[in-house]
């Protein structure tokens, strides 16, 4: 029986899904490279999820011939490596776009909305607010009365899936979109072929890109001080596109308005990391594509694409099928 290690436990159906085909499923003890070289040495295959699959790890999986991504960005997998082992790479794309999309609108209403600052308002100031007796007066005096989506500039850049998906949603809010991205052919919205001019017009940017070589470090101090003071970034993508000391100097110095980032660079986030302390920042723990319903999808694709594989088949999305010998 074919072995699947998964390094980190995928949804339930994915694992069934896998077993119904005759594959015996393992969750690795740990994610570190000393414990999934040991788990991946007799393992046909591996479901990654978000943890770090490095060549010392891959080269350890003497009988590994398929790496599945649980999720679309494969920047945790040393693809050159699988390839010159001539091991098939593959993901799932656009399992979680839509999970995605609604974080990046929900964030984009808290922080224009001020919610977080008005629900922490209320419990600090709860004595001062019933002696008060005005709550729209308690708002005004606190400036937490924000402002709508309606007309505001969403500049998105990436616009792949949940890009595309994002646009939707946005302008069913009657927001302004527009976009950057040099590899899409056909555009929903008006696309800018510089970044500097994109981010002067944005109200709102929303990082949907994955994290390469010519995006690291896109963002640094330099950009932030063309931006509008108003604007807010949400970063559901990658950590590492934002420099995240640059975005905090300019979150505590007021040059931008607001952010709120779910990946960080590295993961999990240093405790000393300046994020923690920076001012109107929503932090969240990488959940922006893992919603129940998108779990379930993603799993399934993973599996999927493994036995498809086993099969004969291509798997639906690879990553590296033509420098496969």
């Amino acid at each position: 029986m074919r072995k699947v290690l998964l390094s980190e436990k995928i949804d339930e159906k994915g694992i069934q899904l896998l077993k119904d085909n005759g594959f015996e499923v393992k969750v690795s003890a740990n994610t570190d490279a000393e414990t999934m070289k040991k788990e991946i040495a007799d393992a046909y295959a591996v479901i990654m999820r978000s943890s770090e699959l490095p060549a010392e790890v891959i080269e350890a999986g003497k009988d590994l011939k398929i790496i599945s991504r649980n999720g679309t960005g494969i920047n945790n997998v040393d693809v050159d490596y699988a390839t010159k082992k001539n091991i098939m790479v593959a993901k799932v794309n656009g399992a979680n776009a839509f999970s995605v999309a609604e974080y990046v609108i929900t964030t984009m209403l808290m922080l224009s909305r001020k919610i977080l600052p008005a629900n922490q308002l209320i419990h600090d100031k709860k004595e001062e607010l019933a002696a008060d007796g005005s709550l729209p007066g308690f708002s005004t005096k606190y400036n937490l009365n924000g402002n709508q989506l309606k007309d505001k500039t969403l500049a998105i850049l990436g616009l792949g899936k949940i890009g595309q998906v994002l646009v939707k949603l946005a302008e069913a809010f009657g927001m302004n979109v527009v976009g950057y991205d040099p590899y899409i052919k056909d555009s929903p919205v008006k696309l800018y072929d510089k970044l500097e001019d994109i981010y002067k017009v944005a109200d709102f940017l929303s990082i949907n890109m994955p994290l390469t070589p010519e995006t690291k470090n896109m963002i640094t101090a330099k950009e932030l001080k063309t931006m509008k003071k108003n604007v807010f970034i949400i970063n559901s993508a990658r950590g590492g596109i934002i420099n995240e000391s640059d975005l905090a100097d300019a979150l505590n110095n007021d040059e931008i308005a607001g952010a709120a980032l779910d990946s960080f660079n590295p993961e999990p986030p240093a405790p000393d990391n300046p994020l923690f302390s920076s001012k109107n920042t929503i932090l969240t723990t990488h959940l922006a594509g893992t919603t129940v319903e998108a779990n379930q999808a993603l799993g399934l694709g993973a599996a999927q694409a493994i036995i498809d594989f086993s099969n004969g088949k291509t798997p639906e999305f690879p990553v590296n099928a033509k420098d496969l010998k």
